[in-house]
């Protein structure tokens, strides 16, 4: 049992990674069958990551066909993005209220990790950050539905920046989230909540103008 997750653990990353980094692109099918042969294992963990992949909207699972890295659209986007925008205003609202000098400073620290895990290169604890940046005024909101909310369609999006997004080689001179995001945290230790929702509101609906415009970075 642990090394059937151990496999779907290491599938799961091998998939994602490759489709981070645009080894796998938009539109293009991945088997069961090639994955396994490629990383020497049986079937049954593939399918396991498979599924995870598709939680995420990596990939799009298709019955006798196996699966194609996903390709949202811009209404999905604008969907996506708009709901982000109204909960997590709401999130800085309750936020303000309940927030202690602790939380700023977990807040700051939070951008300090953002600025060097690009410089790093490690993406995957870059989107990890930037989804605490996110997804921490709703958990000390006190409301725990939001927060579910919130962390759901940030996984979402973490899939449209990985499928769309071009931060891979974007230098960190050029990264509009950086300084987007201290713009919310300052807001947030100032508790200017209308700054607050300004600056969050910006932020989302920046990130949303970008990736529209960039309907495949693929071709």
């Amino acid at each position: 049992m642990t090394n059937r997750k151990n496999n779907e653990e290491l599938a799961y990353e091998q998939v994602k990674r490759a489709i981070m980094l645009k080894k796998l692109v938009a539109g293009q099918r991945i088997t069961e069958d090639w994955v396994s042969k490629e990383l020497k294992m049986s079937r049954t963990p593939i399918r396991a990551a498979f599924k995870r992949l598709e939680n995420e909207g990596l990939i799009q699972l298709v019955p006798n066909k196996g699966a194609i890295v996903y390709n949202p659209s811009d209404k999905e986007l604008e969907d996506v993005f708009n709901l982000r925008v109204v909960l997590e205003k709401y999130a800085a609202q309750l936020a303000v209220a309940n927030m202690k000098e602790e939380d700023v400073t977990y807040m700051e620290d939070l951008l300090k990790r953002e600025k060097e895990a690009y410089k790093a290169k490690d993406f995957e604890a870059f989107m990890e950050v930037n989804g605490l940046i996110h997804s921490y005024p709703a958990e000390i909101s006190g409301n725990s539905y939001l927060l579910q909310e919130i962390k759901t369609l940030n996984q979402w999006t973490d899939g449209y920046l990985i499928l769309k997004d071009d931060f891979y080689i974007t230098p960190l001179e050029d990264v509009k989230s950086i300084p987007e995001h201290a713009c919310v945290v300052n807001a947030f230790k100032e508790r200017d909540v209308d700054a607050m929702c300004q600056a969050i509101e910006a932020h989302l609906l920046s990130t949303l103008k970008d990736l529209s415009e960039r309907p495949s970075i693929f071709h």
